[in-house]
């Protein structure tokens, strides 16, 4: 700062001086001239004046630059070695602008040795960065890391308390003591856990996740919903996620009313549900069945399932229309069918199952062979198919089982014979997992093995792609 102060001083020095230069009136005599003297005194005057600021600027920013916190420390000179003082009851290790560098260094470098899977390098990089920074939390904090790696639960555990007692990291604590008690499937303790990090602290990622999560398995679903409508206020939840979730949550919330008979909170919950996710079938053939049982309201519930049936047609919800009209005779029901038919464009190979089994249910085999046929051409055999070219094959007199023939060319491709099993071929259809790929019968708002809230979707087996469309 001196040294550019003293060359500013110099400059202005030889600026006054050369205001004694004269002006050229002729070619031999020079004759002095005050208003030009006068401009350049100003114009050197306003340039001194902003190289002044200039520099106080300049210093400024340096007293800011060395004035740098990591953690609880504080940073002077290069050349100052480091010490411990103290401030309003709080240790501060004060460090110079190299120890600084080295130590956010290291941090990096642990941290990349733990995702590595190097813990014995994060081990040594870690007391090399206690020698410099001491007992900091963030010694603590690289520790848990290293335990988590190396799935030290006990340790875990035991940082984790200690951690909960820093009010400046306790939150980190009590992420560590929620996993911990995950892992060892303590649930009960885990929802005390969260539900005290979700009192301090509602606008952080794991907090919102695991506290909804947790409501949602120990069946405290208005918890939870409590827990959901936080993270969408705080916009923490994806959109298209919380949506999903607010459907599961408020269809459990219905069936809670249900289970109390309270039909006016049941009919609130499950329309609110089906307005957050119109894909959810259990939801709408819940409603659907509401309306019968309350008047016969015949109308109201088909137009819940034709809706989902357009959204998320399945086997389930095709039954469920056909249920409605209990008069229909076999032919009407394989019209109301084939006009549901065109409402889905998403799963055809649906269509051709169902209908083939209406067909043979009234005995028009040869409808039923052309279904077969053409789901046949798309998809391997199932279980329904090969039961029903079974049933084609011993009740129709209109097909003959003659090499070349559909029969024969179908029972090639199904390699079917009486004393073939029909376990041996897939299920028609199922519901999956998203996360985890768990199969089960019916649909679950809480996987059984991966424990993820709402991710179950119907499955025709000819569903086969890589990223599975979810309800």
């Amino acid at each position: 700062m001196k040294k550019y102060f003293s060359v500013l001083i110099i400059l202005f020095v030889f600026i006054v001086l050369g205001i004694k230069l004269f002006n050229i009136d002729t070619g031999t005599e020079y004759t002095f001239s005050f208003y030009p003297d006068w401009m350049m005194l100003v114009f050197f005057g306003t340039l001194f004046g902003l190289g002044l600021i200039w520099l106080g600027l300049k210093g400024l920013a340096q007293l800011l630059r060395n004035d740098v916190l990591l953690s609880n420390h504080a940073y002077h000179g290069d050349k100052e070695s480091i010490e411990v003082i103290q401030a309003a009851n709080n240790n501060k290790i004060v460090l110079s602008r190299n120890q600084f560098d080295e130590a956010a260094i290291l941090i990096v470098k642990t941290m990349s040795a733990i995702t590595a899977g190097v813990m014995n390098e994060a081990r040594r990089l870690l007391v090399n960065l206690r020698k410099i920074i001491g007992d900091d939390a963030i010694i603590d904090i690289l520790m848990l890391k290293i335990y988590k790696g190396e799935k030290n639960v006990s340790k875990m555990e035991q940082l984790s308390q200690k951690l909960m007692q820093n009010e400046d990291i306790h939150l980190i604590g009590m992420k560590a003591a929620v996993e911990v008690q995950m892992e060892k499937r303590e649930f009960t303790e885990a929802l005390k856990t969260v539900n005290q990090a979700f009192e301090v602290k509602q606008d952080l990622y794991w907090v919102i996740g695991s506290a909804f999560l947790l409501r949602a398995q120990n069946n405290d679903w208005a918890g939870a919903l409590e827990v959901l409508d936080a993270g969408i206020k705080k916009n923490i939840t994806p959109p298209q996620k919380a949506a999903r979730l607010k459907a599961v949550t408020l269809y459990e919330l219905a069936l809670q009313a249900q289970s109390g008979h309270d039909n006016t909170k049941f009919f609130k919950f499950v329309t609110q549900a089906l307005d957050a996710n119109k894909r959810l079938v259990p939801a709408a053939i819940d409603l659907a069945d509401y309306y019968m049982q309350n008047d016969k309201q015949i109308r109201k519930a088909e137009k819940v399932l034709c809706a989902i049936w357009a959204e998320n047609p399945t086997y389930d919800v095709a039954k469920a229309y056909l249920a409605l009209f209990t008069k229909d005779t076999k032919a009407e029901r394989i019209q109301r069918m084939e006009k549901l038919a065109l409402m889905n464009n998403k799963r055809p190979s649906l269509n051709n199952l169902i209908l083939a089994e209406l067909y043979i249910d009234a005995k028009k085999f040869a409808k039923a062979e052309t279904e077969c046929n053409l789901f046949l051409l798309k998809n391997p055999a199932t279980q329904k198919i090969a039961t029903m070219m079974s049933q084609i094959e011993e009740k129709s007199k209109k097909i003959h089982d003659a090499p070349g023939g559909f029969l024969h060319t179908i029972k090639s491709r199904l390699n079917l014979d009486k004393d073939h099993s029909l376990n041996n071929y897939p299920k028609d259809f199922q519901w999956v997992c998203a996360n985890c790929g768990h199969i089960s019968e019916g649909w679950q708002a809480i996987c059984p093995q991966c424990g993820e809230v709402g991710r179950h979707y119907w499955h025709l087996y000819i569903d086969t792609k890589q990223t599975l469309e979810e309800n």
